[in-house]
């Protein structure tokens, strides 16, 4: 079983992700801002994280390069969500170390998928 961090300011879509990610088998932790997000990234080595971009404060750029530049975390796979539609936000995420982006809204099935993509390709580095 995987851990899996989602980091979303929307306590909505917090639940439904932990509904979608529970359903395939994974242990789901939910942070309601990205103060908290690394915090509990640094505590607890999930192995992912799902990311909003636009939060208050603490944004999902602020937690990308904290999980990017921590030894520990540096590997943990990042799904970013965003309600960004541009391409050139897209690419800068993925410049900035996202290993995938997705728009929203999604399908929280698709988002469970793309989690176990990206935990898939994890395994097969290692």
């Amino acid at each position: 079983m995987s851990r899996v961090l989602v980091v979303d300011d929307e306590s909505i879509i917090g639940v439904i992700l932990r509904l979608a990610l529970d359903v395939k088998g994974h242990e789901t932790l939910v942070a309601a801002d990205g103060r908290t997000g690394i915090e509990i990234a640094r505590a607890e080595h999930p192995d992912a994280i799902v990311l909003d971009l636009m939060m208050p404060g603490v944004n999902g750029y602020d937690v990308l390069d904290a999980v990017r530049h921590s030894s520990e975390l540096d590997e943990v796979p990042v799904l970013v969500l965003t309600a960004v539609t541009l391409s050139r936000e897209r690419e800068r995420c993925l410049a900035e170390g996202a290993d995938a982006v997705m728009t929203k809204p999604f399908d929280p099935g698709d988002v469970a998928d793309a989690v176990e993509g990206l935990l898939s390709t994890q395994i097969k580095a290692s």
